[in-house]
């Protein structure tokens, strides 16, 4: 099993391949990473071609069980992001398909940490 994938190993990975310094690599992570919280919490969709679409999400009410007494809770209404993928994106991930999503990193490991 592959590690996880953070912010810092994808800004080490930006850094790499643009020559950025880490600092502005992470920079320009957070600020990917930012845009996309803010058009969700604003209500709209974010379409990545060949990735997925973000989407936020209205969770109605519902009843749950206290963990601590087990006793019916009403769980409130909330919003939430959820992600659909591509279809290249499964086929990549399901192994049917060459990254053809991803730059070519002939067969490098992306820096997991």
């Amino acid at each position: 099993m592959m590690g996880t994938l953070t912010r810092r190993g994808i800004a080490r990975y930006v850094s790499g391949e643009l020559g950025f310094s880490v600092r502005e690599s992470q920079k320009l992570v957070d600020m990917l990473l930012g845009e996309i919280c803010l058009a969700l919490k604003g209500g709209a969709a974010v379409k990545i071609v060949k990735f997925g679409i973000f989407r936020p999400v209205e969770k109605s009410a519902r009843m749950g069980m206290s963990p601590v007494d087990g006793k019916p809770i009403e769980i409130p209404p909330r919003k939430a992001a959820a992600f659909r993928p591509s279809r290249i994106l499964k086929a990549v991930v399901n192994g049917e398909q060459r990254e053809e999503i991803l730059p070519d990193r002939r067969g490098q490991q992306a820096d997991r940490s």
